[in-house]
């Protein structure tokens, strides 16, 4: 039985992790560590483990004792800043990974675009601020509102918010900086862009695209009491086949890594005109309902084992799998859509009528 560890099990990503290598007729011992010791309880773990957030040092010491102690064969780090950390330490633990390299992962939103835009690829329009004097300026060049005030870094719309006047933005990022949770510089402003809301999910390696598919986010929990209606992972989203979304998230992918392996997640959105643009890329990690989607393709739709992403990126880590598949895009069916809320259980439907819980 192989033995594996999760860091971050008790957050979305992580339980759905944990979910579906259970579903798989693959026999695992999971451990999984998380700083919520609420939290913890969700997943379906074989030990559960209480540990320091990411940057306490303490973090890296508790993930190699708990390799050592438990005869660890895979670490999989659910959350994006966990991811990091391993990677960068990985050399001196002593169990598998499947993951980009740390300067990779995590990189500031603004030197993603950066790169992005050298490859031909579209971004928004997007101003950084260094004082608060410089706040109105920027907004005004975006011509009129409304505009998005984002952080640079962090995932869930992390103090986003959108600004119909150059005075909302500024009462805005002073706000946070007067809370001292970020300086002016941590935040950008980037251009409103309103249409479709497309995430693109996928799997590569050693540079090779196993499998992606591409959802569209349709609404968000709690959007009424969020400033900015965004609120992570989405309660309503729908399985979509687009070959623009393919193009450009293969591309995006490609013009931060030369050489991606692991799990890549691109955010498009969409404009009048039908027109893509890339606004985010974060490597190292699915998003959290990608493992769901892994679950719901063994336990519902009856698909290839290898459909099954976490199962097939564990399998693959471990070294039970020696070739990559090609998979290629699209691999769940169009028009599908996954219902999830809390207490609600969680669904996937089809506008013929067709519903099914799965959760």
């Amino acid at each position: 039985m192989e033995r594996i560890l999760v860091t971050g099990a008790g957050g979305i990503g992580g339980v759905n992790f944990v979910r579906a290598l259970r579903a798989s007729k693959e026999k695992f011992f999971i451990i999984g560590t998380d700083f919520n010791k609420y939290y913890l309880q969700f997943p379906d773990l074989d030990i559960r483990i209480s540990s320091p957030r990411h940057a306490d040092p303490n973090f890296i010491k508790l993930v190699k004792e708990t390799v050592e102690k438990n005869k660890i064969s895979f670490v999989h780090p659910s959350p994006t800043s966990e991811a990091q950390v391993i990677s960068q330490n990985k050399k001196s633990i002593n169990a598998k990974t499947l993951l980009p390299e740390p300067e990779i992962i995590a990189q500031d939103k603004l030197v993603v675009q950066k790169k992005l835009s050298e490859n031909n690829i579209s971004v928004a329009k997007t101003k950084t601020v260094d004082s608060s004097s410089d706040i109105e300026e920027a907004f005004d060049s975006f011509g009129k509102g409304p505009v998005w005030i984002r952080a640079k870094k962090g995932a869930g719309g992390n103090l986003s918010l959108l600004c119909n006047k150059a005075a909302e933005a500024k009462h805005w990022i002073n706000l946070w900086v007067e809370k001292k949770k970020v300086d002016y510089s941590d935040f950008m402003l980037q251009q409103y862009l309103s249409g479709k809301n497309l995430a693109w999910d996928s799997f590569w390696y050693e540079g090779k695209l196993v499998a992606s598919f591409t959802r569209e986010r349709i609404e968000y929990p709690f959007k009424h009491i969020s400033p900015s209606g965004i609120t992570g992972t989405p309660t309503v989203s729908k399985i979509v086949v687009d070959k623009e979304a393919n193009r450009l998230g293969e591309k995006a992918i490609h013009a931060i890594d030369k050489k991606p392996h692991g799990n890549y997640a691109v955010d498009l959105k969409g404009v009048s005109d039908n027109r893509f643009y890339v606004t985010e890329v974060d490597s190292g990690k699915f998003h959290t309902t990608t493992p769901l989607w892994g679950y719901i393709s063994t336990k519902v739709l009856k698909q290839e084992k290898e459909r099954n992403l976490p199962y097939l990126y564990t399998m693959l880590g471990l070294g039970k799998i020696t070739q990559a598949p090609s998979l290629g895009n699209d691999i769940y069916p169009d028009g599908t859509y996954l219902l999830r809320h809390i207490d609600c259980g969680d669904w996937i439907w089809r506008e013929d009528g067709y519903k099914e819980q799965i959760l």
